[in-house]
This record gives C-alpha cells, structure tokens and sequence, in this order.
C-alpha cells in the first residue's frame, strides 16, 4: 500500500503499456491524479498522442513538457533517429541501441519540479518502470529509482516518494492487472510502445511487431493468454 500522506500522486506518462497499467494502480491509491509526459523529439512521437488519450481516458489533468533536442545533442539513441533498434548501443554494446542515457532521471526531475512547483511538501511519483521484464536499461533497476528518490529528496528539501508498482512484474503480469481492473480493450487500443511509430492494432495492442518493444509486448500478451484462456 502506497504512503498516501499525500492524496494527490504524479504519473510518468508515456503513452505506453506501462505507464496505463500504472494509472489503474495508481487510482487505487490516490484521490487525485495528474500525468506528465515528455517530448524529447523521439522517432515515435505519436506516443505522445497516445497518452493524450489516455489522459483524457481517466480525466486526469495532463502536462506535456517539449525539451525538444536536449536528449539528441548530448546522447546517441536510435529513439533519436532511424537507426535499428535491433542493434547494440554505439557506446555501450551490452546496452540496447534504444538506450538514451539517464532518460528516467530527467523525467523524474521534471516530474518532481512540476510538483515542487505546485507546492506539494509530500511528492509521490508513479512510474511504470521494470526491473523483472525490462529492455536493458540500467536506469529502469530498483536501486537506480531508490538512489533518485533520495537525490530528488535531497535536492528539494522534502520528501520524495517513487513509486514503481511493476518493478518485479513481467509484461503478462501487467496484461493481467489490466484484465482484471476491466481495461485490457483501452490497454490494446489507447497504448503505443512501438519504437517505429506504428498504430497497426493487433492481438496484443499497436504496433509494427518487430521491433523490440513489441517484441516484448506481444510475448507478454502470449504468456497472458495461455494463464487466463
């Protein structure tokens, strides 16, 4: 159970699968919610529009900050560009080539900001970030968001929670929280994880099914199938 001292909680909205199943905990634990996503230029910029429907989807106030070319001008990602996500990172082979280097922490800052901003003493962050099912990125691990939740504390001068409710779920396992909260139609229809961009609606949501987040998508949805059907 989330420390609700605060009845109010700021989700990271990204528009994909995570970040949805995120809100449906989140609605359990908090009287008020807000989203807040990101432009960064990303080639699948359309997610973007896919969390504003969800936003709209649960009536929750929504932000969306445009840092536009920061990310591009000080870090190389195929997320930046068209390269191929099936690839080894240019500066890190054993990271994937989607990997934009401490892309969670900025959100986090920006998200803690955007509460300091709104005078919360007591911040609560959601994130749909994973350790147990993750793509490879070293700053969706549990240590990693404890270590920011202290750094953002530290730098506010208040408390900062970072709440993580699929930290240790695979993707099958978020597939059914969303059956059983009766959203697993809008998860598949209102969520865009695909790294091309692709609104293609398939069996297990949207997308082009070869890159390696549908990838992922689609093997999590067959494991979900086979447990529930």
């Amino acid at each position: 159970m989330a420390d609700t001292g605060s009845n109010k909680a700021y989700v990271l909205l990204s528009g994909g699968q995570d970040s949805f199943v995120s809100i449906l905990w989140a609605k359990d634990k908090f009287k008020v919610l807000e989203a807040i996503s990101v432009a960064y230029n990303q080639s699948h910029k359309i997610e973007i529009e896919y969390a504003k429907k969800i936003a709209a989807h649960f009536s929750i106030e929504h932000t969306v900050y445009n840092i536009r070319d920061f990310f591009s001008s000080i870090a190389v990602s195929s997320l930046l560009n068209d390269s191929d996500h099936n690839t080894g990172h240019l500066n890190a082979e054993n990271l994937p080539a989607s990997f934009i280097p401490n892309r969670n922490g900025i959100f986090l800052t920006i998200a803690a900001n955007h509460a300091f901003r709104k005078n919360e003493k007591h911040i609560h962050l959601v994130t749909g970030v994973c350790e147990t099912d993750f793509s490879g990125y070293p700053d969706c691990r549990d240590d990693y968001i404890k270590a920011k939740a202290r750094e953002l504390s530290l730098g506010l001068d208040c408390r900062v929670e970072i709440h993580t409710p699929l930290m240790w779920l695979k993707k099958a396992e978020t597939f059914e929280l969303a059956h059983k909260a009766g959203k697993l139609k809008e998860l598949k229809e209102l969520t865009m994880t695909c790294y091309n961009g692709k609104e293609r609606i398939n069996e297990w949501g949207r997308g082009c099914g070869e890159c390696p987040s549908c990838k992922l998508r689609k093997k999590g949805y067959e494991e979900f199938k086979s447990k529930i059907y």
